[in-house]
């Protein structure tokens, strides 16, 4: 606001300066204890944002000692947040009345898991469209690359990905229409379904992550479900893997997002590097202990690349990308 704006609405201007030393000890002058001083240098981690948004979120209250709502800015990375009397008066209910608690807690598990669901099935929607259609660039590009005079053979993409190369063949075998108007259409529709994607993001954000938090944190967490899902489809094929790796993903995604519903603000981004570590030791485990002796045993193989299936009661091409549903 100018100053005319600041005179007109009577708002004062209060420059107060922190130190990091008052920060960490109470005081300018104050000494760094030893539990002090790793604070101190896992503040070159974390920041100091979530410190001061905490710390003028509990300490500046009315005259008559109520919470009040506030906003803030940071002035170096232009971020902004907002908090409001009523998620500190929830959060102060929850905190001392039993009941209140426990429906929070109900509600809390509730979300967690609907966004759970939500985030996971538009990724794994995604994820499946781009290696089914997004590889329908890989033609016009060996196209190119032939008449550049460059040795490239299309049958090779037409075996390695049998469900376009039969679609091609039959293309070329009938003759009706040429195979760029099926290219076209497969890339027409990679690109309204990513657009899709996208937007998706955008709406549930603003659901699910609707209160003030770290920049880009949903897209982080869109980001991370996008490498579950890709290992999901690709290195999980025995019934252990099965059986173990979506679950355990299921336990580390509500852990972090009961977390993030349970406090007004909190190391949200800081949170993201335990629970990436945690996935990382999930896949490693699910690769090394399960599918590395599923596939020394057989029952992972060239003839049988998934050791579970899912029975039908019609026949379909065993090479064809499953069903959507």
């Amino acid at each position: 606001l100018d100053e005319k704006m600041l005179l007109w609405h009577n708002v004062s201007i209060v420059n107060v300066t922190l130190s990091e030393r008052c920060l960490a000890t109470g005081s300018d002058a104050g000494d760094y204890s030893s539990t002090k001083k790793i604070g101190k240098f896992m503040s070159t981690i974390y920041g100091m944002d979530s410190v001061i948004i905490n710390q003028l979120m509990y300490s500046i209250k009315t005259s008559t000692g109520k919470n009040r709502g506030g906003h803030v800015k940071n002035m170096e990375t232009k971020e902004r947040w907002m908090y409001t009397k009523t998620e500190l008066d929830d959060e102060y209910n929850a905190r001392h009345n039993p009941i209140t608690w426990f429906f929070n807690r109900i509600g809390v598990l509730f979300v967690s898991l609907i966004a759970f669901f939500l985030v996971t099935s538009v990724t794994s929607v995604i994820v499946r469209l781009l290696t089914s259609s997004g590889v329908m660039i890989m033609f016009p590009i060996f196209s190119c690359l032939r008449g550049l005079g460059v040795a490239m053979n299309q049958r090779v993409l037409e075996m390695s990905y049998p469900w376009i190369g039969q679609a091609r063949r039959a293309i070329r075998r009938q003759g009706v229409h040429p195979f760029n108007h099926y290219l076209g259409a497969q890339l027409g529709k990679l690109f309204l379904m990513y657009t899709l994607y996208e937007s998706s993001q955008v709406a549930w954000s603003s659901i699910f992550y609707s209160k003030s938090t770290p920049a880009n944190l949903s897209l982080w967490i869109f980001g991370n479900a996008m490498v579950f899902e890709y290992f999901n489809m690709i290195f999980v094929r025995s019934a252990l893997s099965a059986y173990f790796y979506p679950r355990l993903t299921l336990l580390y995604f509500l852990a972090y997002h009961i977390y993030f519903y349970s406090v007004p603000y909190g190391f949200f981004d800081v949170a993201l590097i335990p629970w990436v570590f945690l996935m990382a030791h999930n896949m490693l485990f699910t690769l090394l202990a399960l599918e590395l002796p599923a596939s020394s045993r057989g029952a992972v193989s060239i003839e049988s690349p998934r050791e579970v299936f899912a029975k039908l009661s019609w026949p379909q091409w065993n090479a064809a990308i499953p069903g959507d549903w």
